[in-house]
């Protein structure tokens, strides 16, 4: 069976990575990074070690628009002679801050980071995908896109328009064999928010108080719905949107 070729930006930590162990066993694997080499390198052994016949390889540099994006594309396929089947957009931070006060440029930046890039990818793989009759797209949103917060403007704002992007695309290229489809996590303990998790666990509600199932989620917890998008099986799942949030979104379980 040939393998396919998953790109996955994010993929070296966090939801990106449990999401490269799962896609592991059936494909090859390009995994897009910022900057922490040495999380990388670890990655990569972990994910070699879980399946010696996968083919992996890391790409360091940060994404900020088309240019960045068009770089990482053209590196892919220079290493490993095609395109990719399948892309995992992953990667993104957040700058929680007061839209008011805050510095326009800083917003700016959060959006193409997590849209205009998000955008540039699929535009840069979606032609050899539509010419194999076959992809697939899964785009890592928020439940932030319609569960307000204070300090997310911009962050909100991307993640919206990325679910909107998606359906749209989806519509577009349903026809040859090519989905599309949004996972919006809720409270995922990762890196990034390790810091967040550990302030609110010190509040008077703790984390049981804001989320239904009692806890924060975990990468693994939404690195097996990922998984089932990109196969086969999801054949006929295409322009939606996935929740994975422990029912934070249906609203405060002490309320």
């Amino acid at each position: 069976m040939t393998r396919r070729l998953a790109l996955l930006t994010g993929g070296c930590s966090g939801i990106g990575l449990a999401a490269a162990r799962l896609l592991a066993p059936d494909h090859d694997l390009a995994l897009a990074y910022a900057s922490n080499h040495d999380r990388a390198g670890a990655a990569m052994r972990q994910l070699e070690a879980l399946n010696p016949g996968a083919a992996v390889r890391a790409f360091a540099g940060r994404l900020r628009g088309y240019d960045d994006a068009c770089a990482l594309v053209e590196e892919v396929k220079r290493e490993f002679g095609r395109g990719p089947e399948v892309l995992v957009n992953s990667v993104g931070e957040t700058r929680d801050e007061l839209f008011m006060g805050s510095c326009f440029e800083a917003h700016q930046a959060l959006v193409h980071e997590h849209l205009i890039v998000t955008m540039a990818l699929a535009h840069l793989v979606i032609r050899d995908m539509y010419k194999r009759r076959f992809g697939r797209i899964v785009n890592l949103s928020s439940i932030s896109a319609r569960y307000a917060k204070r300090g997310q403007a911009s962050y909100a704002a991307a993640k919206a328009g990325l679910e909107g992007f998606s359906r749209t695309l989806a519509m577009e290229v349903a026809h040859r064999g090519i989905t599309i489809n949004v996972v919006a996590p809720g409270l995922i303990e990762t890196p990034l928010t390790r810091d967040f998790i550990a302030g609110l666990a010190s509040r008077p509600c703790g984390v049981a108080g804001r989320i239904p199932v009692g806890t924060v989620g975990a990468p693994e917890d939404v690195a097996g719905l990922i998984r089932f998008l990109c196969s086969t099986e999801a054949r006929y799942i295409t322009g939606a949107v996935m929740t994975v949030d422990g029912g934070r979104s249906l609203g405060d379980s002490d309320s």
